[in-house]
């Protein structure tokens, strides 16, 4: 995952290949074919151990407004999000827009248990941070609309 993400931050989704990602890794290129099909399910499941890993830290936060800025700053710094913006726009358009699909149900369900609130609630998160891929944040800004939108849940 680590070679995936890096590959994504250098270069986006369109210009990696199974090939740069298996060198990368330093894994064979059979190895990677046993486990992921192409380069997008290698995406879908680096996407899926990040949105864990930033869960996690969320979930040891101190506060709704701390996990939220926290959440926030992993967003709006992410270089893979902003890569993959730049030169892969129409795929992020096509995945940001994919409700159903099984990533986003896990978005769902660790916001769901990050901040333990209502289906209301965890949209308005969403919405806030799906806003941060596209425009991202400063610090100054995350900060503030945390504590705002915190204390609205």
């Amino acid at each position: 995952m680590s070679a995936a993400r890096s590959l994504l931050s250098e270069s986006g989704i369109s210009a990696t290949n199974m090939i740069d990602i298996a060198d990368r890794a330093q894994v064979s290129r059979a190895s990677l074919y046993n486990h992921f099909r192409d380069k997008h399910e290698v995406f879908v499941a680096l996407v899926e151990t990040e949105v864990e890993r930033i869960a996690t830290l969320a979930l040891v936060a101190q506060s709704r407004a701390e996990a939220l800025y926290m959440i926030s700053r992993e967003i709006s710094g992410h270089e893979g999000i902003r890569t993959a913006i730049a030169r892969d726009g129409d795929l992020m358009a096509a995945a940001l827009t994919a409700r159903d699909h099984k990533v986003w149900v896990e978005i769902y369900a660790q916001l769901s248990k990050v901040f333990a609130t209502d289906v209301v609630g965890v949209g308005l998160v969403l919405r806030w941070l799906m806003g941060q891929v596209t425009a991202p944040l400063s610090e100054e800004h995350s900060r503030e609309q945390a504590n705002r939108i915190a204390s609205i849940l």
